[in-house]
């Protein structure tokens, strides 16, 4: 949002309602939660745009990060692990915030065992910050060497958290690398905290090191620095021992605030945009990770900004939508070839199962789509999300482009069990209703449902969507 639209309005809410200052309790009570992972299946929730505190009143209405964290809480067994899109912190991602917006609110995903929470940059968490004059990595080095020293780096610091043996073949992929010898440095900004710096453009810090520095948000540490973007592969070695049967996942968490927005209507300038750079390293990194991801393995992209929305309003005012976000067609330009779907490069099929974002404070879900933003009619189509309901004040929804299968404004998350060759997913709201559900089979663009069992239980099947259906009724309402 531009700070000169809601800034008067911010310093009102915040009069009224000010924000909770509790400090994460040293010890928790015994977990209630008894239940180990359920064999054979991975479980993930995505949540987004989450860091206002606990209830009240805010900006433009009233904020339910607390009443979703309850309903997170609530699941058991626990999730495998939990991503938080962007927008952790409301409204310039202070430090002083981090513990009663974060720390206290999720303690108990944070421990005893840790290790389940990871996180992406959104564009409220870097308010004040651009991309620095830095390349990450200066003559004669070029950008295919820190590719390479980034994947390796990313690749042995998850290996070893996990147990995991690397993926069969290259860490890089040889097309990847030979692209990346031609970019230029000013290019290729680092992966690290240190390419961002404190705008001269706008008064306010620039929190996003201490963001990334601070452990409970799960961004993880390589050779002491800690990474904007990084890959997390699932499970680790101690549960394949027990469980051989449990899928293979590979979430990919890319900093969207440095590539290419495109400078979207009601947005700020992106940082990019800022300091005239383009983040290429960070493109072909991600290309790298889905290339190089084992055939039998699930994967995700998760990043703050969608490529695929419907409209979201804050508010109207005379008639005009104010606040809100669209689709950002530079994004998915520049991330298109990069998932096979378009190109000049040879492209196998290297579309990510799921593309997760948020930004907007509503929840949408996609059919499969193609490169055009169309459904898919063939197997590599990919199923967008737009999951911003994690607890900060909700957006209007406009009408529902055809590519969605499902979307509406409330407050949520969305937990998804994966099995070897299938995918089920919920969107759960503050109040613990099940607001859209489906599943579908590994390679099909086909949408299905769930046919048998909810969310909580262990017996679930799937089955084909009727050709004349929109919707899956839930099994309950039958």
């Amino acid at each position: 949002m531009r700070r000169s639209v809601f800034a008067p309005l911010a310093l009102l809410a915040g009069l009224a309602a000010p924000a909770a200052t509790a400090q994460p309790s040293s010890c928790l009570p015994p977990d209630p939660c008894r239940l180990r992972g359920r064999p054979g299946e991975v479980s993930i929730v995505f949540i987004g745009d989450s860091g206002y505190g606990l209830g009240g009143s805010s900006e433009w209405g009233t904020h339910a990060q607390g009443e979703v964290a309850s309903r997170l809480e609530a699941l058991c067994p626990r999730p495998d692990m939990v991503f938080f899109l962007g927008d952790n912190i409301y409204w310039r991602g202070s430090p002083d915030l981090f513990a009663p917006r974060f720390d206290t609110v999720y303690q108990r995903l944070l421990g005893p065992e840790g290790g389940r929470v990871r996180a992406a940059l959104g564009n409220h968490d870097i308010k004040g910050c651009e991309l620095s004059a830095r390349a990450a990595a200066t003559p004669p080095l070029t950008c295919a060497d820190a590719l390479v020293d980034l994947v390796r780096e990313d690749v042995r610091a998850e290996a070893a958290a996990t147990g995991l043996t690397p993926a069969v073949g290259p860490w890089v992929d040889e097309r990847v690398r030979e692209e990346a010898r031609g970019v230029a440095p000013a290019d290729c900004p680092p992966a690290f905290d240190s390419a961002y710096e404190q705008s001269q453009e706008v008064g306010n810090e620039c929190y996003a090191s201490a963001a990334l520095r601070h452990a409970p948000f799960g961004y993880g540490l390589r050779g002491g620095n800690p990474l904007r973007y990084y890959t997390v592969d699932w499970p680790g070695a101690d549960r394949l021992a027990q469980d051989p049967g449990a899928p293979r996942v590979r979430v990919v968490v890319a900093d969207s605030n440095t590539l290419d927005l495109g400078g979207a209507e009601h947005d700020a300038p992106p940082v990019s945009a800022l300091s005239g750079r383009q983040d290429r390293l960070q493109v072909l990194w991600l290309e790298n990770q889905l290339r190089t991801a084992r055939e039998d393995t699930w994967t995700f992209v998760a990043l703050h900004h969608p490529l695929y929305t419907p409209r979201g309003c804050a508010f109207k005012l005379l008639g005009r939508c104010l606040g809100g976000h669209g689709d950002y067609p530079s994004l998915r330009d520049q991330l298109a070839p990069v998932f096979g779907l378009g190109g000049p490069r040879p492209a196998p099929t290297i579309a990510p199962d799921f593309v997760f974002a948020a930004h907007n404070h509503f929840y949408a879900r996609s059919h499969a789509l193609d490169a055009r933003g169309y459904p898919a009619t063939t197997p590599n189509g990919i199923r967008h999300f737009v999951t911003g309901g994690g607890g900060a004040p909700l957006y209007r929804m406009q009408p529902l482009h055809e590519r969605f299968a499902a979307g509406g404004s409330f407050h949520h998350f969305v937990y998804l069990r994966l099995r070897a060759d299938e995918a089920y997913f919920w969107a759960i709201d503050d109040k613990g209703g099940v607001r859209d559900q489906g599943c579908f089979r590994r390679g099909e663009s086909r949408d299905g449902c769930i046919s048998r069992g909810t969310y909580d239980g262990d017996d679930l099947a799937c089955e084909a969507m009727a050709l004349d259906a929109q919707t899956c009724t839930p099994p309950e309402a039958r």
